[in-house]
């Protein structure tokens, strides 16, 4: 049972990877995610576990972004770096980010089987650890006051 188990961590572990995002508050984030799928990609999800919700922060399917299935937080907030996804970027930036963006971001691909017929599985392609803070010194937090003031 020992073996078995050690063998799929290694495989999650082949399969995914992950970093770490650290930006201020206003700043738009970067969550890098780029895969070696050539298949075009079926479905992407880009979720955030601590969500505790059915809604995504992006969901890609039938070649659009499916608004509708967008958590409310993120609507018009994230978009894909490259929309058209080439060599497998389903990178996502998620504008003007706040402390309650930072958390655990996942992103999950369904590529199209070009060689079977058979429905693609999602693959946890990137985790990103996302950190929104402050530097700490006063020009940032007023910097950060005064834009609250005129959102």
């Amino acid at each position: 049972i020992q073996c078995w188990f050690i063998s799929v961590a290694l495989i999650v572990l082949i399969v995914s990877h992950s970093q770490e995002v650290t930006v201020k508050p206003g700043e738009n984030a970067t969550l890098d995610c780029v895969g070696s799928s050539q298949a075009p990609i079926e479905v992407l999800k880009w979720v955030k576990p601590d969500l505790k919700s059915d809604h995504y922060v992006l969901f890609y399917r039938d070649e659009n972004i499916q608004e509708s299935y967008q958590h409310p937080l993120y609507v018009d907030r994230v978009k894909l770096r490259d929309p058209e996804m080439k060599d497998g970027d389903v990178s996502v930036i998620v504008k003007s980010v706040t402390i309650n963006d930072t958390g655990i971001y996942e992103c999950e691909v369904s590529a199209r089987n070009t060689t079977h017929r058979k429905r693609a599985h999602a693959k946890l392609w990137c985790t990103i650890n996302l950190k929104v803070e402050n530097s700490g010194n006063l020009w940032d937090l007023w910097e950060l006051y005064f834009i609250n003031i005129w959102i």
